[in-house]
């Protein structure tokens, strides 16, 4: 990978917080990989409409965030649907800029169920909070509690994220997608006929000591 080709990309996930990079091979998706960090999971996202999995569902995926022990998504288009399967995009710094300041409080007081998949994992993270005077978000509806979801703040964060200028993508094969898991929350459209992207879930500075379970 080229010195501008890893300038690029920095820039983008820095200055938009996603890069899309059209046409890449396997060896273009090691070094991009390297460029970015530790795999600390790779899942095989297959449309599946038996699928009882959100995440191999062929079904409509609202705005989210993943692990969040993920800096970076990484996906790797391998088969592009016949029909839908847009990737849908969400600046979560967009949407956090438009609360007033006493919700943002609110906001981050608000935590949000996470899965245990490494012993790193908490129980549940905050919508929002700094870390080392960088923001991080973490966000999925259908994680929050009742009560958090009854709350004005809330219903106004959800109603933020669904309104906002969303950037959607249809990956052609052999495309990849790279995001910051911290900022951009992510979610798809309804997929017709067979989808196959490789997913990879990237940390720079971290690998969990075991992994608990794979979420598939």
């Amino acid at each position: 990978m080229t010195e501008t080709r890893v300038t690029y990309l920095k820039n983008e996930l820095t200055e938009k917080g996603f890069c899309h990079i059209p046409n890449r091979n396997k060896t273009d998706l090691k070094e991009i990989i390297s460029q970015l960090g530790n795999v600390i999971n790779e899942t095989d996202v297959i449309a599946n409409s038996e699928s009882k999995s959100l995440v191999t569902s062929d079904k409509y995926l609202d705005f989210h965030t993943d692990n969040h022990l993920a800096k970076y998504i990484l996906w790797h288009c391998r088969k592009q649907a016949e029909k839908g399967g847009q990737s849908m995009l969400c600046d979560a710094e967009k949407v956090y800029a438009q609360l007033t300041e006493d919700e943002k409080l609110a906001l981050s007081k608000i935590h949000v169920y996470e899965h245990k998949m490494y012993p790193e994992n908490r129980n549940s993270n905050p919508i929002v909070r700094e870390v080392e005077g960088q923001r991080r978000f973490y966000y999925s509806f259908w994680l929050a509690r009742e009560k958090y979801r009854e709350l004005p703040v809330f219903k106004k964060w959800r109603d933020l994220i669904q309104n906002a200028t969303h950037v959607k993508l249809r990956l052609k094969e052999n495309d990849i997608l790279v995001i910051d898991n911290h900022r951009i929350f992510h979610g798809r459209t309804e997929i017709i006929g067979e989808r196959n992207l490789k997913r990879f879930w990237i940390n720079p500075d971290f690998l969990p000591t075991k992994t608990l379970y794979s979420q598939t």
